[in-house]
């Protein structure tokens, strides 16, 4: 990952950075989904340089900062995201493309998608029906399941096929490089990294 966009939200009277968050990243996954091979992978991978974890307060933070990264000056103005943001100028700061500074870059992480698990009960409810059992016996398949929190920060995104709301959780962990290039369409994935700085 050579290149890289730094777009950065502002403040505005009329949205919450919540809300341009949403609105951001449905247009940057919308902008992915154009560029996905075969296989559904993209060649661009996103960080979040303020991205910060607290677990003793069981929170996270993402930041209002996100970079999108490719090999290539090319592969940046092909995805051409002054026209997917065009709605987003007076909410969202871009930068121009510019060459990732080796001379700064403290090491690689891989952003990936957290998937929560599923409350007791829901889990209890969804056992039943997909083993054709009673609830009483799920539960009792169930008894040491146990629920965990997941703190990670999210985006609250419309999903483009069921047109209801979702929280997309993003999880970060340190790599040792970019691995194999191939991102998921929001730009995450547990197979490649993007360099930190």
């Amino acid at each position: 990952m050579n290149y890289y966009i730094e777009l950065t939200i502002m403040d505005s009277p009329e949205l919450t950075p919540y809300q341009i968050w949403s609105k951001l990243y449905t247009q940057l996954h919308l902008a992915f989904v154009e560029q996905q091979d075969d296989d559904g992978k993209i060649a661009y991978g996103v960080s979040f340089p303020q991205y910060r974890l607290n677990a003793d307060k069981q929170i996270g933070f993402l930041g209002f900062k996100v970079r999108i990264f490719a090999q290539t000056e090319q592969a940046l103005q092909t995805l051409n995201l002054a026209k997917w943001l065009d709605r987003l100028t007076g909410y969202v700061h871009m930068t121009s493309i510019r060459p990732v500074p080796q001379d700064k870059v403290t090491g690689f992480s891989q952003y990936y998608r957290v998937i929560p698990k599923m409350p007791l009960d829901e889990r209890i409810s969804h056992q039943a029906t997909r083993h054709g059992v009673s609830l009483e016996v799920a539960a009792e398949h169930l008894k040491g399941y146990q629920t965990q929190a997941t703190i990670e920060p999210f985006i609250r995104m419309p999903s483009q096929s069921t047109g209801h709301d979702f929280a997309l959780h993003i999880g970060r962990q340190p790599t040792d490089g970019i691995g194999d290039g191939k991102f998921g369409t929001y730009g995450l994935t547990r197979s490649a990294g993007v360099p930190e700085f």
